[in-house]
């Protein structure tokens, strides 16, 4: 269901193998040029981190797994990944061509993925170049990451890569920048469950007893080995539970098969609805002749897999079945449903809303990504109130839901109390709220009926010491 091997090094930090030794995240001022809106530079092939066995010979970066471990069903080509520190452009970019030089025997490969930070600090999808091609990316940033993709034969040989160089420039317009983050996309897809403990998965990680992770059938939304970029949200209604994780793993069945995609991204099967994978098509309609990318026959519809911590523990799973996943790094492509008050108040349209701060511990951070706007505020726990308070405006009296958003990490406090204060001084409601989870999407505290006039949403900082609580964003609707 998915691409996998066992490396004799699982992870490859090729910088302390070469005797270069490892480069800088931040390229040489050499090796940009700006040329007519056009940015091009060159990767140092010794500077990056890689998955599988990835050797430097005189040759170039070669790729050779030799020891591999396989699925059930098995994969004749096996892919590894090779990613290159993050690097800040002078100008936004929002389209790539890469050049690459490389020795590539039949059955072998090598592909570019790219992506950038967008202005609300996360990172885009990676998108995929191959054989010399512009790509354009959802959105333009000026912090970017190149990723090269290595495909060997079934008998282990890899491609060798000599050079790579890049140009990037700007195609869309300014106003891309203005859009807001969106309710992410929710698809009712078929779960399997992970396991292969001891094996690798595509991003590097080595699967342990009882992990936590995913596995998508796209690298569109790998993340970095140990890292959070893309992330799921994933409830079983059987059980009533959910659970929040990264996505570790490429599958089960496909690898090009991003069906949250609308057909004008979707990278393959862009005849499928979107949200429906095509493993689930081949298997349930027949479709693609009932095979998936690599002429199989699914033996199941799944369009994700779970590690076994996740599955057993945190879902309540004991079988394959189906779930709803909440892919939390997109958007609905609509329009926010409220009024939203955000922790910086030059985004604000103070007439209608703004935050107030009290005591000066609050700090304006960009440390955790998936924040709503420009930053977010953070403030240390302590035996003390000094809450963050969003003001918002009603003009009639009326009863509205209060959605808050917060980034999620381990060090937050898991009973953050948000107080819901009418524009009389009523308290309606004290929501203590566990802030390790659910980061980077709305969250319901609840709904009331607000008087006209000044309404509150007040964070406290009273909490347990040692942790920190975020007012990021609200919203009214």
């Amino acid at each position: 269901m998915r691409a996998s091997w066992r490396s004799t090094v699982m992870t490859v930090m090729l910088g302390a193998v070469f005797a270069q030794g490892v480069a800088a995240a931040e390229p040489a001022p050499q090796q940009l040029q700006v040329e007519a809106g056009a940015q091009r530079w060159t990767e140092d092939l010794s500077g990056g981190e890689g998955t599988g066995e990835l050797v430097r010979t005189r040759d170039g970066l070669l790729y050779e797994p030799n020891g591999v471990m396989r699925r059930p069903e098995g994969l004749s080509r096996l892919t590894g990944l090779y990613t290159f520190p993050a690097r800040t452009l002078p100008e936004a970019v929002d389209t790539f061509r890469p050049r690459l030089q490389a020795t590539q025997s039949l059955g072998t490969g090598v592909e570019v993925d790219v992506r950038v930070r967008v202005p609300g600090g996360a990172w885009s999808e990676w998108r995929t170049a191959t054989g010399g091609e512009a790509v354009r990316l959802p959105r333009a940033g000026t912090e970017v990451q190149v990723r090269l993709a290595l495909v060997a034969d079934e008998r282990g040989r890899g491609p060798v890569v000599q050079e790579l160089s890049l140009e990037g420039w700007r195609e869309g317009t300014d106003t891309e920048q203005g859009l807001q983050t969106l309710a992410p996309l929710t698809y009712r897809v078929y779960a399997t469950r992970e396991g292969l403990v001891g094996g690798t998965t595509a991003n590097g990680h080595v699967i342990k007893s009882n992990d936590r992770f995913v596995a998508l059938p796209s690298r569109r939304g790998l993340a970095s080995n140990g890292g959070s970029e893309y992330q799921v949200r994933v409830c079983y209604a059987k059980t009533a539970k959910c659970a929040t994780t990264s996505v570790w793993d490429v599958g089960p069945w496909n690898t090009k098969d991003d069906y949250w995609n609308p057909s004008s991204v979707r990278e393959m099967w862009k005849t499928l609805p979107q949200g429906k994978p095509e493993a689930q098509a081949a298997y349930q309609d027949g479709f693609n002749g009932g095979l998936d990318q690599f002429g199989r026959r699914p033996a199941n519809p799944a369009g994700i897999d779970i590690a076994d911590g996740t599955f057993w523990t945190d879902l309540g799973m004991s079988n394959n079945d189906w779930v709803d996943v909440t892919y939390l790094w997109t958007t609905g492509g609509g329009t926010t449903t409220g009024l939203v008050v955000d922790s910086n108040n030059a985004n604000n349209d103070q007439t209608k809303g703004y935050i107030q701060l009290t005591g000066t511990s609050w700090a304006s951070s960009t440390n955790v990504a998936g924040y709503y706007g420009s930053s977010y505020l953070v403030s240390p726990g302590a035996a003390v109130s000094e809450p963050a308070t969003f003001y918002f405006y009603l003009a009639a009296a009326g009863t509205k839901t209060v959605d808050a958003w917060w980034t999620a990490a381990t060090d937050r406090s898991t009973a953050a109390p948000f107080i819901v204060t009418s524009a009389t001084g009523t308290q309606l409601a004290n929501v203590k709220v566990n802030q390790t989870l659910n980061g980077a999407r709305w969250n319901t505290l609840g709904t009331w009926s607000f008087p006209a006039g000044w309404n509150k949403v007040q964070l406290s900082r009273w909490v347990t010491a040692g942790t920190y609580v975020v007012a990021d964003a609200i919203q009214v609707r």
